[in-house]
Parts: structure tokens; sequence; C-alpha cells
């Protein structure tokens, strides 16, 4: 696993967003305690087609962090920082044995006699042993960078793994020397265990017994109750599972499952899933999804899915940086009965009942009621559409029906909108009427000078002076709208103006005709004029003029 060749570069980027990728883009497995290890240090990482022991030893270096391979496991683990090197080309004085330095002799002077005892320490990954030098002895180095130590002959004053690196300091007769932190005793985090197979009727009790919650399990079956540190392959139970790591695989239950950081597999349950970071799958419950951090998959749900943002930390600009080095292009589909919630970016389909909410949307946002997002790339497909850095449009326009017009239109993008729409007719000595409704659109070239608009409106006409026509009495329009930008391509200020078509639908009885009949196709050239004795449908092209803001 160690000689495995990754290449990765990271800018300040936090310790454990590095871990988290070359465990997702390698499938590297690293076991870690999150409060016996500082893991918010910066990293700053280049290499291409190396192997994963020199990133680590790179990774980890004057970190206070050693690592070891346990079976198929990287196990990290706290390494006390040792005591400060003295100045360059100090020396101890003649009798006195240097605690923080051993001296290394170089490849031209002879090993020097030792004294009988020897100084036994650990190194960050072994169990080596190394020998002070005389005190009147001086050992040399070669001229080079960071290099492993060894020991050629029995009577050397050094003996370390060669994962130890040391580094050369200029003294000031120009010989180099290399000091040695003498490394204290170390705390080695306990890794999880694997087994095979377990059986439990709940929690504890079961083939595992008290190291349930150490153990990842290949293929776990829990009659009423599963706890476990993760699963790589099935697990399923009656009523609920708890893994409070993560789980790679297939996980079912009766009522819940709970994952403690990452889900990469399917989780079904009848009632919730709760994951407490990322995942990458499918989640489908009978009332609702929950996962701390973004999903790259599917959600699906009774009731309703959330998904938190990206994980963010006290620098942001770091974890951006992390995030850049293993970018997340994968889909994914929230669909629930009732609303979706997605703190972060959604990147394919959201669709709901009721309503979506989302930051950044690239794909579609499909609800019966309404979306909420900061920004659409595509289309929010609802009656309303709240999008912050959206389409968002005021219209002016008089047309061969109404002599004044008005239309507030929103969407996530110019590619699809929805708008309110309201009209007036009641200047000079005619009957007045007033319509309010409902419409769809499009706008084509927005940020060219000259654009094109496809609008659909539906308005549900009154006649009866300030009161509401309670019989069907609804004008359809289809409005193809040119636009024309005076001042500057893409400009906030549009002159428009184009070609309608109307079609009128209607069930009023007018009692001065004494048949169905409506004011609005008086004086009109109709090209559909169809119906019965109860309702009547006419038809005829117009004009529309106007500003739109």
């Amino acid at each position: 696993m160690l000689e495995r060749k990754v290449t990765v570069t990271f800018s300040q980027a936090p310790l454990e967003s590095v871990l988290r990728t070359l465990r997702r883009q390698y499938g590297v497995r690293i076991s870690y305690s999150n409060t016996a290890l500082d893991l918010r240090q910066p990293v700053t990482l280049s290499v291409q087609n190396q192997s994963l022991r020199t990133v680590l030893s790179t990774l980890l270096a004057n970190k206070n962090i050693g690592y070891e391979l346990v079976g198929d496991q990287v196990v990290l683990h706290a390494v006390r920082p040792s005591r400060p090197k003295p100045a360059a080309g100090s020396e101890a004085p003649p009798g006195v044995a240097s605690k923080n330095l051993t001296a290394l002799p170089t490849a031209n002077a002879p090993a020097p006699s030792l004294p009988p005892g020897k100084a036994v320490v650990k190194s960050a990954s072994a169990k080596q042993s190394i020998s002070r030098a005389s005190p009147d002895g001086r050992l040399r180095a070669p001229k080079s960078g960071d290099q492993p130590v060894k020991a050629d002959q029995p009577t050397g004053a050094v003996a370390l793994r060669d994962s130890v690196a040391v580094k050369a300091v200029a003294a000031p007769d120009s010989a180099t020397k290399l000091a040695i932190p003498e490394p204290e005793p170390e705390e080695i985090a306990r890794p999880a265990r694997t087994r095979r197979a377990q059986i439990s009727f709940l929690g504890p009790l079961g083939s595992n017994g008290l190291r349930s919650g150490q153990t990842v399990n290949k293929l776990s079956v829990n009659l009423l109750g599963g706890y476990a540190a993760g699963v790589d392959g099935f697990e399923a139970a009656g009523l609920f599972n708890v893994d409070r790591d993560s789980v790679r695989g297939v996980q079912v239950a009766g009522l819940f499952n709970i994952v403690g950081r990452y889900l990469n597999g399917f989780q079904g349950a009848g009632l919730l899933n709760v994951v407490g970071g990322p995942g990458t799958g499918w989640q489908a419950a009978g009332l609702l999804n929950v996962a701390a951090q973004r999903v790259s998959g599917v959600q699906t749900a009774g009731l309703f899915n959330y998904n938190g943002p990206a994980k963010m930390t006290d620098a942001p600009a770091r974890e951006a940086n992390a995030a850049s080095i293993s970018p997340t292009t994968q889909k994914t589909v929230q669909a629930a009965g009732l609303f979706n919630v997605s703190s972060g970016e959604v990147r394919g389909v959201q669709a709901a009942g009721l309503f979506n909410v989302a930051g950044k949307v690239q794909g579609v946002q499909f609800a019966g009621l309404l979306n909420i997002a900061d920004s659409v790339d595509g289309v929010s497909i609802a009656p309303l559409n709240f999008v912050r850095h959206g389409y968002h449009r005021v219209e002016v326009v008089n047309t061969e029906t109404w002599p004044l017009g008005a239309s507030l239109k929103l969407g996530g993008s110019p590619a699809f909108y929805t708008f309110f729409a309201g009209a007036y007719d009641g200047f000079g000595n005619g009957k007045r009427r007033w319509a309010l409704g409902y419409g769809v659109g499009a706008e084509f070239l927005t940020r060219h000078r000259v654009n094109l608009n496809l609008d659909l409106a539906a308005l549900h006409v009154n006649e009866e002076g300030r009161s509401w026509t309670d019989d069907l009495n609804l004008h359809n329009q289809f409005r193809l709208l040119v636009g024309f930008a005076p001042f500057k391509a893409g400009g906030h200020l549009r002159l428009v103006a184009g070609p309608t078509v109307s079609v009128l639908v209607t069930q009023r009885y007018d009692a001065e005709r004494g048949q169905v009949y409506s004011s609005l196709v008086q004086g009109r050239r109709l090209w559909l004029d169809e119906g019965s004795a109860t309702t009547r449908v006419w038809g005829w092209f117009g004009y529309c003029v106007g500003l739109r803001f």
C-alpha cells in the first residue's frame, strides 16, 4: 500500500482535508483520533507520481504526528515534541554529553570509541536504539540535505529506521553536523479492527461483544439494533444501525440508520437516515434523509431531504484550496414529497411537492409551490421562484386590449421565469375593467443589445366595475417581444415591442345583451369565434409595446 503512486497538490490546506482527499481519491484507509491529533495544521505540498510512503513522510514532518501500517490501514498517532535544538555550531562542553544532539560520522572519519552505556530511544515509527557519542568524540556527516541515518558498524553511534530524516546545518568551521532530536515515548491511537462477519441481538450483545464500537465489519446482521465502528460490505438490522465512523457498501434497517462520518454506497430505512459528514451514493427513507455535508448521488424521502454545506474551517481560503484538489463533479438528485433543503451547492435536480431551498444550483429545481436559491445555472420551475442572483424584471406595457399593463418577472435564470401580471382599462367614458393573472416565459440573448422574449400569460378579467367577476372570464395571451437596450448591451433599461395573439374564454352572462358576452372583443377583428350558449371562445391579433426595467 505504501508504494502506491500518488499525485497531489495542496496550498495551505488543513491537514484533515488533505487526509480525506488521499482517502477518497486513492482509497487509502487512514485511522486517527481527532482529539489526540491537531488536524488543523496547514499543509503546502506538490508531488507528482510519488509513493504514498514519501507523501506521508513529507506531509507529517514537523507536525508531531507519526504513522505506521497496521493491516491494510495507515494509523496516525501523536508524537511528543522534542526539546529545542541548540543553535547551529554550538558544541557541548568537554566531558558533557549533549542530551539533544547525537554527532554522526563523516564518510571518511573513523567511528570513535563509545562508553559502555547506551541510551535507548524510540523513533516515530519503530523500536530502534541510538547510542550516545563519547564526550570527546566528534562524528562528521556527509554534506547533504535530508537523508536517512543508518549504522554501518556495531560501534556506530546511530541506529534509526529509514523513516526518520535529519537535516544538516553549517558549523563555523564549514564542517557539517547533523542534529537529531531525541524522541520521547509516544501515544499510539488504538486502531479499529476488521472482522469478516458478526451477528448481534442488540448493541454489544453479539459476537463482537464490548469491542463492537472498535470493529469494522464486512458482513453485519443485527436482529434488533447494532453498533460498530464501521461497515465495509453489508449491514442489516430489524430496527436500527449505528456506525460511529463510515459505511462503504449497503446498509438497511427497519427504522433508522446513523453514520458518524461518511457514506459510500446505499442507505435504506423505513423512517430516516442520518450521516454526520459527506456521502456518495443513495439515501432512501420513508420520512427523511439528513446529511451534515454534501451528498453526491441520490436522496429520496417521503417528507424531506436535508443536505449540509461543504465543511468550512477558520480559514476559508485554505478549505477552498483543498477543495480544488478534488473537485466534486458528481450529480445530485433530491426528491421528496414535501421539501428539499441543501445548504451548499446542488449539481443536478431538486424535485419536491411543496418547495426547494438551495445555495448555488447547477441544474433544475422543480417544486409545486416555491423555489428558493442563491443563484441558478439552469432553470427553476415553480409557481414562485425567488433567486437572490437570478432574473428580476419589471415591465410596463400598452396593448390593443389594455391601455395599461404591468408584470413582475422572477426566475432563476433568463431561460425560464414566471411573472405576475395586472391590467387596467378605466380611462375615458368606457366601462371600467381590470385583470389579474400569472404567466411564464423565457428570454434569449440576454446580454446583447437586442434580445427576444416569449411570454404566455393568463388573466382573469373583471368587468363589473370594481367588483370581482365570479364567472369564467379568462384572457389568454401569447407575446413575442423584441427588446432593445438603448444605452448599452445588457443594460437594465429596454424598449420592448412585438405582436400578440389573444384567446378569450368566457361564461360571463351580459344582462344588457341577454347572452354570454365580454366587452374585450368589442371592435376586434376576430380570427376565432366559437362556442355554445353557455361558453364562448374568441380570438384576435394585437400588439404590445412598453418598457422593461
